[in-house]
């Protein structure tokens, strides 16, 4: 009797696992059959989106919240508006010049937890009323879904022109009427925490409103392009051109020792071995960059003449067929040529 019992249970439980088994089969066909193409560029987008949406929220609605984005997922309208948080709020918005629809569900936990934070209270889960949303919450909501596509406007205008413009607010329940029940669509879910509440927002694009940009959104993401953010670059070349620096004219250095320095008083002269052709440093920071012959203008101020950058060789002859030699350093240690010695008056500056 234990026998039978249990070989009926063994049929029972193949019975169930042959009926999933073709429930799986029959939805791989179904899918394959609707031909949803995988849009990788479309995640890309999103995964930007989550990441400078939160800040956007904070600027522009008061709102501190953090946002996470998995994937992508491709489904019906019908398989969306079933699986839609029945008191939500539905926005319906016009892609351009795209001329085709797109969605925006933003689930109840989400609006109340919102419009709480907003108002100045602490929002807490659970406690978001289960009704419809009034007038003023429905308002609110427009507003969110409006710097929601704003965002989303300015991250797909960088593979292509698209504008998302609101056209109406209407309840989740009326969302079956917007489009056909077997139009494929692809669905983004941002998580949504503010505070300890956690809800979603659903954006949702028919791939037919997706169809003139499907060859872009198309193509295989192949990692983040180093400076290609044009915006960034132009700020900080703007940036750099307008600073100010300090350049230093260094026409030598030498090593004295601490006691001959200790004898030198007023009327002192000091050889610093530096020539008529002497090359004078230019040094920012430290650090040299250009070099350059000085000389005095006809008003009698001292100029600097550049001959060559710091990274450019050191020419070996100049015109005239005299050689130009660098300022010469601490560790300057090669045979020093006639010089012209300098007299310094201790107490002058």
């Amino acid at each position: 009797m234990a026998g039978l019992e249990n070989n009926e249970l063994f049929e029972g439980s193949g019975a169930v696992s042959s009926v999933q088994t073709r429930d799986i089969q029959q939805e791989i066909i179904d899918r394959a059959s609707a031909g949803f193409q995988p849009l990788p560029m479309l995640d890309v987008i999103f995964k930007r989106l989550a990441a400078g949406l939160a800040a956007t929220l904070k600027a522009r609605a008061g709102l501190i919240v953090e946002i996470d984005f998995d994937k992508l997922r491709y489904a019906s309208w019908g398989e969306i508006v079933a699986g839609a948080e029945e008191n939500g709020i539905c926005a319906l918005a016009d892609c351009r010049p795209w001329n085709g629809p797109m969605a925006v569900v933003l689930d109840n936990e989400f609006i109340f937890a919102a419009l709480e934070s907003q108002l100045g209270g602490t929002p807490r889960p659970g406690t978001a009323p289960k009704r419809a949303a009034s007038i003023i919450e429905r308002h609110i909501s427009r507003h969110l879904v409006e710097l929601i596509l704003a965002d989303l406007s300015a991250n797909v205008a960088r593979l292509t022109e698209a504008r998302f413009i609101v056209d109406a607010i209407e309840p989740v329940r009326q969302m079956a009427a917007l489009q056909p029940a077997g139009a494929a669509c692809a669905t983004a879910r941002l998580m949504v925490s503010i505070g300890e509440c956690r809800g979603h927002i659903d954006v949702i694009l028919p791939l037919a409103t997706l169809e003139p940009a499907r060859k872009i959104l198309s193509r295989m993401f192949l990692g983040e392009k180093l400076g290609g953010d044009t915006s960034w670059r132009d700020h900080i070349v703007s940036n750099i051109s307008g600073s100010n620096v300090t350049l230093t004219a260094q026409i030598c250095e030498v090593p004295v020792p601490l006691a001959q320095i200790l004898t030198w008083e007023r009327g002192t002269t000091i050889d610093l071995g530096i020539l008529a052709s002497q090359e004078v440093s230019l040094i920012c920071s430290g650090l040299p960059v250009l070099y350059g012959s000085a000389g005095r203008r006809e008003n009698g101020n001292v100029a600097l003449r550049i001959s060559r950058e710091a990274e450019a060789p050191v020419p070996e002859e100049e015109e005239g067929g005299t050689a130009r030699r660098p300022a010469p350093g601490p560790d300057h240690n090669d045979a020093a040529p006639p010089r012209a010695p300098a007299t310094i008056n201790a107490g002058e500056p």
